[in-house]
């Protein structure tokens, strides 16, 4: 018997965000942004070649920094070359979105040239088409992204996962919190999996479990690991044991995780966060409210994010049926936003 599937939605101006569930389980979140390419197939313009690691550089246009193709060589590639390429990976820190040969479009016309933006909820349906569309989940999607950005992840019957991500790994940490720690480790090996595909981690991950003198049951949650993370659509590699007793394993890097995507170093919110959840939540009051004259009082950062997102403005004007009214108040604190009546 298969599983059962849901596919939450929580849309709004500037974003919408998708949450699959398997059997009630929060398993996969996904953020679409107009920024956002990933899955985009683009007619872009080859800028340089860079013999050394036999790659090209891809103009893409629309904005977007060059793009990395791997394998220039074997694509017989030069520079000023008409290629068409789907974005594999998104742009992250300073470098370009990871790119990769497409077929079945021509490559003859004007470059570069975004050809098929890609669709996140095109994509989920494709890859579960028995799931159950639930559309206006916002709170059920708040409260799975609040999760997903919590470091600490509860473990069932009690432990705990400590996860931490830093520029050069994730960490990941298998906490007893007063529990048996076969127990705690044998939980500890699925929910491992289901964090790192929540949680859009890639890179290298270390896992640190509960052990002993005895490095036998390592190995078997080894093991146990590798199978846990072969249902993960993105490939993930477990490797084994380090000599410190770490377990060590990649998952292929799609893009910034949900953390890098949503928040600043320090894990708060960003600014451009805050303002999208700002206007789902007037959008969302205006409902319950109708007739009164809502509008956003929110911290400075906050209210300038709002002023720069021309697009997102004009959409929640067009929902709102009026112009959309901010106030920007010094005393109030960043994630302080209210909705409230306006003049």
């Amino acid at each position: 018997m298969s599983e059962s599937i849901d596919i939450l939605v929580s849309s709004g101006p500037g974003e919408a965000r998708y949450l699959v569930l398997a059997e009630g389980r929060p398993v996969e979140l996904v953020v679409d942004r107009p920024s956002l390419l990933l899955g985009s197939v683009f007619r872009g313009r080859v800028t340089a070649l860079d013999k050394g690691l036999d790659a090209a550089f891809v103009n893409l246009g629309a904005g977007a920094c060059p793009g990395f193709l791997p394998g220039a060589k074997a694509l017989g590639l030069s520079e000023g070359a008409v290629v068409v390429v789907r974005v594999r990976g998104e742009a992250q820190g300073g470098k370009g979105p990871l790119l990769t040969p497409q077929e079945g479009f021509p490559p003859e016309g004007e470059a570069p040239a975004l050809l098929r933006r890609s669709e996140p909820l095109e994509r989920l349906r494709a890859a579960f088409p028995q799931a159950r569309l639930v559309t206006e989940a916002h709170h059920e999607v708040d409260e799975a992204m609040a999760a997903a950005l919590d470091p600490v992840a509860p473990l069932p019957g009690g432990g705990r996962l400590v996860i931490e991500q830093t520029a050069a790994l994730t960490a990941i940490d298998v906490d007893s919190a007063g529990g048996r720690p076969a127990e705690v480790n044998a939980a500890a090996v699925t929910e491992i999996a289901r964090q790192m595909r929540l949680r859009n981690l890639g890179g290298q991950v270390v896992v640190d479990f509960i052990s002993g003198r005895d490095r036998k049951p390592l190995f078997r949650l080894v093991e146990a690991l590798r199978q846990a993370v072969a249902a993960d659509p993105v490939p993930t590699h477990v490797f084994g044991l380090s000599p410190l007793g770490l377990v060590e394993l990649t998952r292929e890097r799609r893009g910034p995780s949900l953390a890098e995507l949503l928040c600043r170093r320090s894990l708060s919110a960003s600014p451009e966060t805050l303002a999208l959840a700002a206007l789902r939540s007037l959008l969302a009051e205006v409902l319950a409210r109708p007739g009164a004259r809502l509008g956003i009082c929110a911290a400075p950062p906050v209210a300038a994010a709002l002023a720069i997102m021309s697009a997102e403005r004009t959409e929640a004007e067009r929902l709102l049926g009026r112009p959309l009214v901010v106030c920007a108040e010094a005393d109030r604190l960043p994630e302080d936003v209210l909705i409230d009546e306006v003049p």
